[in-house]
């Protein structure tokens, strides 16, 4: 398995139902979405592996190198952090950042991933001008680069695709007809907790300041997330609809204010 590549994945699952399940709150109704769609195939993120060890594929595309150190240090937030990389659950496939590699122990079930961050920070436009959802190019689908002045730390910019959309790209690569949605939240809907399994919340911290929380529709955001809500939906959903690709989401948050 280590030595698979992304596209040796590609059609496995051609003409099937996909089920992706993410961090917000809404993922705790999976089961319920699950059997009511019947996938062929179910893809998680993060923490979902806490509480769905054995899903088909379980993606970590973040650079997980800071959290590492800091968790070393004692951190207890970053230790947190760290428990998606360190929990021992049985996915039967984990897609793991180029970026991350280095720290894996176990590369047995693992295969090496890019986002198109990686590949060409700044070439957004003719990256998505070729972007096929079938396809793995250069990377998974990232988004372009934005910055709000005073809402983060300056100098740092953010992208507007999350691990979620490196997932709807993934199943796109697999070759399903539809792909479902659950825990794309895109908002804080608990002041207490903001995912469905135990992980540290978003907060002001190191690299978040005060102006990068918004409002939108009546519900409690962040600047990136409403950013990529819309991109997602204007801009990658009608790509999606003309490579045969059925999106749906079942998370009950920001997608549907913004049009899905």
């Amino acid at each position: 398995m280590v030595n698979k590549v992304v596209m040796d994945f590609a059609d496995q699952y051609s003409g099937g139902k996909a089920l992706i399940v993410l961090g917000g709150l809404s993922a705790q109704g999976w089961k319920d979405v699950k059997d009511e769609i019947n996938p062929h195939t179910i893809l998680g993120a993060n923490g979902t592996c806490f509480e769905i060890p054995d899903l088909d594929f379980h993606m970590i595309a973040e650079n997980m190198h800071m959290a590492a150190g800091r968790a070393a240090r004692g951190d207890k937030r970053y230790k947190q952090m760290m428990g998606i990389f360190t929990t021992k659950h049985q996915a039967k496939t984990r897609l793991i950042s180029e970026l991350s590699w280095d720290l894996l122990k176990d590369k047995s079930n693992c295969v090496k991933i890019r986002r198109w961050g990686e590949a060409d920070p700044d070439g957004y436009d003719w990256q998505i001008e070729q972007f096929d959802p079938r396809k793995y190019g250069v990377g998974y689908l990232h988004g372009r680069m934005v910055q709000y002045q005073g809402a983060l730390k300056p100098k740092v910019r953010f992208r507007v695709g999350t691990v979620a959309a490196h997932l709807l790209h993934h199943a796109g690569i697999l070759g399903v007809k539809e792909v479902h949605t659950i825990g794309f939240d895109l908002c804080f809907k608990d002041e207490q907790r903001h995912h469905w399994y135990k992980y540290p919340k978003y907060q002001v911290d190191k690299f978040r300041q005060p102006a990068m929380f918004t409002e939108y529709g009546g519900l409690k955001t962040q600047h990136d997330w409403l950013e990529g809500a819309i991109w997602l939906v204007e801009e990658i959903n009608p790509i999606f609809k003309a490579a045969g690709l059925t999106w749906v989401d079942h998370s009950d948050g920001l997608l549907q204010k913004v049009g899905l």
